[in-house]
């Protein structure tokens, strides 16, 4: 039996791909699908894999990267936003449409790989940093989670609605709250929260490398 777990780098085919990478072309080359259709479960093994190397060139390693695996990416350095952006959207992608989801949402510890996806996202998105002036303080919130009824804190969290019906035409709305890995644990792989993140000032370098700074138009 090959190796299989819910982490980027636990099965046979990610590990066969962190084997090939050599350059930035060699993860361009694993973001190779198309919005729209179903990912096949070996190649959006790729695509997480060449996530995890984007993330690792961000500083933000996973823990079971393949020793020698860094070494090889340092050399080429930070990554850039088109890389980046595209390791996001190719996550997403797995995230809502491939085998590789619909095999963990048939697994017994579906739990893991929906936290290991979770994690993945929050390590490509980008460390925003406040305006100055307009840093906010840390904030604990005593507010209990649905799930685990432990204080939602400072960790990452929100709130859900939905509508009951008790019958005799009577629906009710309630209100819960739920830290972000606690909710995500327990959702079906392709519907789990993608919290992803856009940093103003990116928006702003990308406006400005696509028209010009400074122009009329």
């Amino acid at each position: 039996m090959g190796a299989w777990g819910s982490g980027g780098f636990e099965n046979d085919t990610a590990l066969d791909f962190a084997g090939t990478v050599t350059d930035a072309d060699s993860l361009l080359e694993a973001f190779s699908a198309m919005p729209g259709g179903v990912i096949d479960a070996d190649d959006a093994c790729k695509m997480i894999a060449a996530a995890e190397c984007v993330a690792a060139m961000m500083g933000r390693p996973a823990e079971d990267m393949p020793d020698g695996l860094a070494e090889k990416l340092k050399p080429l350095g930070a990554p850039d936003e088109e890389l980046i952006e595209l390791a996001r959207e190719h996550v997403s992608m797995v995230i809502s449409a491939s085998e590789l989801t619909e095999l963990w949402a048939e697994a017994d510890d579906t739990a893991s790989f929906n936290l290991a996806m979770t994690g993945l996202i929050d390590r490509l998105n980008p460390d925003i940093k406040p305006k100055k002036g307009k840093k906010k303080k840390p904030y604990f919130d005593n507010s209990p989670c649905v799930f685990c009824n432990l204080p939602m804190g400072e960790e990452e969290h929100g709130s859900f609605t939905m509508t009951v019906d008790i019958g005799a035409d009577e629906p009710i709305t309630i209100r819960k709250s739920a830290h972000l890995r606690c909710l995500n644990a327990r959702l079906h792989p392709s519907h789990i929260i993608q919290a992803w993140k856009t940093d103003p000032e990116a928006i702003e370098r990308e406006t400005q490398r696509l028209f010009g700074e400074g122009d009329d138009a």
